[in-house]
């Protein structure tokens, strides 16, 4: 599974809609000889540049512009445990690439997108605890791309890793050992949201009570393609690797749903009142059972 160590390339990180920002716009932010040097870097941009970052700069962190934060040599953003490491105002078009977002608290840990457009590229989401969304926070009418990144060793009420009520997207990804207290260890996708994993890893995520790897529920769809959910864990309640319900959808082509452990039923999967169709995909392997709940999921045997 790729990992947040990924180089990418200053000249490739643009902005959704922005023209490419000039060299001028490119200023390296030395965070090794002043750790508390970003928020005002940031403060003080046009809207649309680029920052180089490079060592581990102290936030917490309010962007309130389009921006791209480039990280150099293993740069850290570290909320310093006094609220979300990243806050991300609405309109707002944000890229974070080659950056660890660490030791967040709040609502949203590592990022509160509050109606922005968020994209993490080659970046590591970790170390964060919340109320909801340990690692991230999508927010209503909030968009968040990640591409060969990683959400992991979060913990949060809800969605350990992360919570969303708007869109989110993982390209060669993975959510892995996040924890929640409650319900959506991995991913919890609430009330009219979107989540789409493509090539993507939810592993080793545990809930408390239901949804380990993913908590699905109100009008929700995930869509999971050649993308794998397991070794995730619902410690008292169902579905250890998935749990859907109330008109939800979730789709998996391609994909394969194993070594999930639920306390009660659908170890694998739990659908209670949705719709899980299976497109050449595999569940096995999982404890008490495959599949439960009161709709059955066609396809799924054992």
């Amino acid at each position: 599974m790729p990992t947040a160590t990924v180089a990418v390339t200053v000249g490739a990180v643009g902005l959704v809609g922005a023209a490419p920002a000039a060299a001028a716009d490119r200023p390296v932010v030395n965070c090794e000889d002043n750790p508390q040097a970003l928020q005002p870097a940031i403060d003080s941009a046009v809207p649309g540049a680029t920052l180089l970052v490079k060592g581990t700069c102290i936030g917490p962190f309010t962007i309130d512009k389009d921006l791209a934060l480039m990280g150099l040599e293993n740069a850290v953003l570290d909320g310093n445990h006094a609220g979300s490491t990243v806050t991300v105002h609405p309109g707002v078009r944000v890229q974070l690439a080659n950056l660890t977002i660490t030791h967040g608290t709040g609502t949203g840990g590592g990022i509160y997108n509050n109606g922005g457009t968020v994209r993490l590229t080659g970046s590591t989401v970790e170390g964060n605890t919340a109320g909801d969304g340990g690692g991230i926070y999508n927010n209503v009418h909030s968009t968040v791309t990640l591409t060969v990144s990683t959400v992991r060793d979060n913990t949060a009420h809800s969605g350990g890793g992360i919570i969303n009520f708007g869109t989110v997207t993982l390209t060669g990804s993975l959510v892995e050992r996040n924890t929640s207290t409650i319900d959506g260890g991995g991913i919890y996708n609430n009330f009219n949201s979107t989540v789409t994993l493509t090539g993507s890893t939810v592993e080793h995520n545990t809930a408390a009570r239901s949804g380990g790897g993913i908590f699905n529920i109100f009008n929700s769809t995930v869509t999971l393609t050649a993308s794998t959910v397991k070794h995730n864990t619902a410690d008292g309640g169902v579905g250890g690797g998935i749990w859907n319900d109330i008109k939800s959808t979730v789709r998996l082509s391609g994909s394969t749903v194993e070594h999930n452990t639920a306390g009660l039923d659908g170890g694998g999967i739990y659908n209670a009142t949705g719709t899980v169709p299976l497109t050449g995909s595999t569940v096995r392997d999982n404890r008490p059972n495959n599949c439960g709940g009161p709709d059955p999921v066609p396809g799924c045997t054992g």
